[in-house]
């Protein structure tokens, strides 16, 4: 049996939240997106951390739900 993590809306949000990232489980991914691509642009220091995250949510073992893809291919 193949246990696959997954990341939703949810999970994506709480990870983004946990990186200090302006973002809150109310806003729409769209939201979100602007959100933190202001702060980054306000605070560039904290994008390798968010490249990070977006790079372990894409591990083999992980499903990312299409949209929340999209969301981490805007952070580049």
């Amino acid at each position: 049996m193949m246990i696959v993590d997954l990341v939703d809306e949810v999970d994506f949000k709480e990870k983004l939240i946990a990186l200090g990232a302006p973002v809150t489980q109310e806003q729409s991914l769209t939201e979100v997106q602007a959100a933190v691509l202001s702060w980054l642009q306000a605070y560039p220091e904290q994008t390798p951390f968010v490249k990070d995250l977006c790079i372990e949510m894409q591990k083999d073992n992980t499903t990312v739900l299409p949209e929340i893809s999209v969301v981490m291919a805007a952070f580049g």
